[in-house]
């Protein structure tokens, strides 16, 4: 019988993982092309994923079973949206309710998208 390293759960997790961080990406292209010249959008989705990676990054390697605290779990998610929030009013926006609603979905994704990857890590077999 083969061994298979990687099981299938975890092929998911990842594939589930790389989806959600390619919508905030997706959206800021979009936005790009429709405007020619707006890459706003793009700027967020950067920070966001370096927020919410700078709480979830593939540095910590903590060994153990394949979980993420909730408190993590929710920083990961409140850093991609600070992250990109942040940026947003150095790139000149005023910050309302047009800036959280794109914050914090660009931080649900990306947050999101880091905490799979954690759990997909974790759950590897050796």
């Amino acid at each position: 019988m083969s061994h298979q390293p990687y099981p299938k759960r975890h092929h998911l997790l990842l594939l589930v993982a790389v989806l959600l961080s390619a919508v905030p990406v997706l959206f800021g292209l979009v936005r790009a092309i429709n405007t020619g010249e707006d890459f706003r959008y793009l700027w967020l989705a950067a920070a966001a994923m370096v927020g919410s990676l700078a709480v979830m990054g593939p540095w910590h390697r903590a060994p153990g079973p394949a979980r993420v605290s909730p408190g993590r779990a929710v920083g990961a998610v409140a850093a991609g949206a600070g992250c990109a929030a942040a940026t947003a009013v150095f790139l000149g926006a005023t910050l309302g309710p047009g800036v959280a609603i794109v914050a914090g979905a660009f931080g649900l994704c990306t947050g999101t998208s880091a905490i799979l990857g954690t759990v997909a890590r974790r759950r590897r077999t050796p």
